[in-house]
C-alpha cells in the first residue's frame, strides 16, 4: 500500500465516510491532483479496505481498521524487548497465481516480516492476528502454516538480518525522508508553531499530513527488528521517534475546534 492511501485510510478511520470532494480540497492545498486521490481511493476499494456506500462517498471497512492498527502497532516494537523467538509462516502459491502470491509477499514484507527462504516468512515479533488476516484477505488459508519457536545454531546474525529484511533499502529512504525533513519540514513547523494562535489552521493541518504520509512510508518499510539484529549505526529509530514528536507538536498547534481537529 502506497503512503498516500494510508493516510487517507486513516483519515476515513478517525472520521466515518467523507465525501471525495472533502478529500480533494484536504489534498488539493499539498498538490495532489483529483485523478490521484481518486485512483487512491479506487485502489483502496478494490483491495477491500473501504467502501462506497454512496455515490463519492467512502468509508474504511473492518479490513481497513485492521490494516491501519497493525502498521500503527509495528513502531511499539521498537521499545519492547525481545525473547529471542521467531514467528514462521511457510506459504506454498502455485506459480499460476503469481498475482496473488506478489500481492501476499508485499502485504506481509509491509507488516514487518523477512523473506528467510523462498516461500518461507520469519519475523522476531508475535503477528500471528495479522498473518491470520492476511490470509483470509488472500484467500490462502489452506496453503499456510504458521510456527512459533526458537532458532538453533547458527542463529542469525546482523549482516543476515540485514539481508533478509533489506535494512540498506530502508535505510536509503530513512536517509532522503530526515533530509526533507531537517532541511525543509522543520523550518516550516517551526515558522508556523512561532506564530501561535495566529497560524492558519489548514496550513498546520497540511504540514501535519505531509510529515504523517513520511512516516507512513517508514512505517511500511522498516520491519522494527529488535536491536540484537540490527546494525550498529542505525539510525532509523532516533530518526522516526524525532519525526513523530514533530508530528504530536504540530497536532497539538491544530485548534480543537477547526475542521481538522478530528482526524488527529
Amino acid at each position: 500500500m502506497l503512503s498516500i492511501e494510508k493516510q487517507i485510510l486513516f483519515l476515513l478511520s478517525r472520521s466515518g465516510p467523507m465525501d471525495t470532494q472533502e478529500l480533494l480540497r484536504i489534498y488539493e492545498r499539498r498538490g495532489y491532483t483529483a485523478p490521484t486521490i481518486r485512483n487512491a481511493l479506487s485502489h483502496l476499494k478494490k483491495n477491500g479496505y473501504a467502501v462506497s456506500p454512496a455515490r463519492s462517498v467512502y468509508e474504511i471497512t473492518e479490513t481497513g481498521r485492521t490494516f491501519i492498527r497493525t502498521i500503527n502497532r509495528k513502531p511499539q516494537f521498537y521499545d519492547r524487548a525481545w525473547d529471542g523467538s521467531w514467528h514462521l509462516v511457510m506459504v506454498e502459491i502455485p506459480e499460476a497465481e503469481r498475482r496473488r502470491r506478489d500481492a501476499f509477499r508485499a502485504d506481509i514484507r509491509q507488516t514487518g516480516f523477512g523473506l528467510l527462504y523462498h516461500s518461507v516468512y520469519i519475523a522476531p515479533w508475535d503477528y500471528s492476528e495479522e498473518v491470520q488476516d492476511l490470509l483470509g484477505k488472500h484467500g490462502i488459508g489452506d496453503k499456510a502454516r504458521q510456527f512459533h519457536g526458537s532458532m538453533q545454531e547458527p542463529r542469525l546474525s546482523a549482516a543476515e538480518a540485514a539481508e533478509i529484511w533489506e535494512l540498506a533499502a530502508a535505510g536509503r529512504e530513512y536517509e532522503k525522508m530526515w533530509a526533507w525533513y531537517t532541511s525543509i519540514c522543520l523550518p516550516a513547523a517551526g515558522n508556523l508553531l512561532a506564530q501561535g494562535e495566529a497560524a492558519d489552521p489548514l496550513d498546520l493541518f497540511t504540514l501535519y499530513l505531509e510529515l504523517g504520509e513520511v512516516i507512513s512510508g517508514l512505517y511500511l518499510v522498516d520491519p522494527m527488528l529488535p536491536p540484537e539484529l540490527l546494525p550498529a549505526d542505525w539510525q532509523g529509530r532516533h530518526q522516526l521517534r524525532t519525526m513523530q514528536e514533530g508530528l504530536r507538536q504540530l497536532a497539538e498547534a491544530i485548534p480543537a475546534d477547526s475542521p481538522y481537529a478530528r482526524f488527529l
